[in-house]
């Protein structure tokens, strides 16, 4: 009889704490209901910049079926890594066909100044996630300290789709 007390407590430990990692970066997705492939909620483009980028992108998608989408927001969850939050947001968006998994997502979140560019499966054997992180780091990071996210942008898919074909 005097363990039921220890038991409860143990219970309610186990069960009561529970992780909401998934709800917090889920209540963080945005609504994509355009199916917009540029998304700038954080208006880092111009609209001329945003068709420019919607134009290259499509253009590719016709010649090999692989999507692609851009997304800027202005944070992200507390603590959350960006990779995983691109990630979940190329899930719930539905980048990249079912049968391939061919999906790529650029994530930046402006005001963490944290960028990322989260791959399907299916395309681990062609643009790996170290090639990724140098197009991130040679490309994306010089032009936007230079505020010139357009360019940063548009030289990252130029870059991908040269891997991707």
């Amino acid at each position: 009889m005097k363990k039921v007390p220890y038991l409860i407590v143990a219970f309610i430990i186990l069960f009561g704490c529970k992780d909401n990692k998934n709800t917090t970066v889920s209540s963080y997705i945005p609504e994509n209901v355009n199916q917009s492939v540029v998304y700038d909620t954080s208006n880092l483009f111009t609209q001329s910049e945003r068709d420019s980028l919607t134009q290259k992108i499509l253009d590719f998608e016709k010649q090999t079926t692989n999507q692609t989408a851009v997304l800027t927001v202005d944070s992200i969850p507390k603590n959350e890594d960006i990779l995983y939050f691109g990630t979940q947001v190329a899930e719930s968006w539905g980048i990249g066909t079912k049968e391939k998994n061919n999906g790529l997502l650029i994530t930046i979140s402006k005001n963490d100044r944290k960028i990322a560019i989260s791959t399907g499966f299916g395309m681990e054997k062609t643009i790996s996630d170290y090639e990724c992180q140098m197009i991130i780091d040679n490309i994306i990071v010089p032009e936007f300290k230079s505020e010139m996210y357009y360019e940063g942008v548009s030289k990252a898919l130029d870059s991908l789709f040269l891997l991707w074909d």
